[in-house]
């Protein structure tokens, strides 16, 4: 059985992120995997060149053990309140460790079938959503596609799915995953281009591009072109439209989302849309 790992600092966010796993666990019938790791490298004395504090360790590492039971006691009693009587209960386990955590996120993808990461959203500014250290380096280590949800996500409330698409082969595959994601959910895909003002004239590489999703053959489906001027502007708008969404897209337009995200009015739309992205690594494993 395939497994969705889910990330975790006991935060807010990362509570709202597990909740969310748990409700995909349930739709693609998988099982659920809690880590966290308890190390903080930026605070261990020995990186100034003092020596190492046990009892601090011994402390970081029962923290991270109770915080993992607790949350793993609250998504089975969540569990029974949220999901369908009949429908799938995901077996919970966790891992604790004081591993870098893109490296360990590439570890247990390795060694284990994983469906999907699921994390909450991170910053290194307390008001700002945009993800930090932790999430860029999940990123750059997975091979699988990577959820993060700000907190107060409530994926039943969704009802789009918005991917941006510069006509990639990638990202074919990456809608294909996201029809998977729709069945399951009643999400309607949303596929954007946003070109600039002038560039109206559909490419070959456009034009094959759209062939390709005619064939996909997904009732809740739909392709637009739109015009902008400024690419993070115009999405803002999108997702603003109709309700909460996800937006989706390709690590390799990671600088996209950085910019997505580190705009005062963007942060207002985010706070009353609450949107969640969904990061598929250019190369992503079946």
């Amino acid at each position: 059985m395939k497994t969705i790992l889910i990330l975790t600092d006991f935060s807010e966010n990362a509570t709202c992120a597990a909740k969310a796993g748990l409700v995909l666990s349930s739709k693609l019938k998988t099982d659920l995997l809690l880590f966290n790791t308890y190390i903080d490298y930026a605070t261990l004395p020995y990186e100034s060149g003092g020596g190492w504090d046990v009892d601090d360790f011994s402390l970081r590492k029962q923290h991270s053990i109770q915080g993992l039971e607790s949350l793993t006691e609250g998504l089975e009693s969540i569990a029974v309140k949220l999901l369908e009587p009949a429908g799938h209960k995901p077996a919970v386990q966790f891992q604790a460790s004081n591993c870098d955590l893109g490296m360990k996120v590439a570890e247990i993808i390795k060694a284990q079938n994983i469906e999907l990461v699921v994390m909450g959203a991170r910053s290194i500014h307390p008001d700002d959503p945009l993800p930090g250290a932790d999430t860029s380096a999940v990123i750059k280590n997975t091979s699988r596609p990577v959820l993060v949800i700000p907190t107060n996500t409530d994926l039943y409330q969704i009802r789009k799915i918005i991917f941006a698409t510069n006509f990639d082969e990638s990202d074919l595959k990456a809608i294909r995953y996201l029809m998977k994601l729709g069945n399951l959910m009643n999400y309607q895909l949303h596929i954007i281009h946003v070109s600039k003002p002038g560039e109206d004239k559909m490419t070959a590489k456009e034009q094959a591009f759209k062939e390709q999703l005619e064939l996909l053959n997904y009732q809740g489906l739909n392709y637009r072109k739109v015009n902008g001027k400024d690419l993070v502007a115009r999405l803002n708008e999108l997702t603003a439209e109709d309700g909460p969404a996800i937006l989706a897209f390709l690590h390799q337009q990671l600088s996209f989302m950085i910019r997505l995200f580190s705009r005062s009015k963007t942060k207002a739309a985010l706070a009353r849309q609450r949107t969640a992205l969904l990061i598929f690594p250019s190369k992503m494993s079946n």
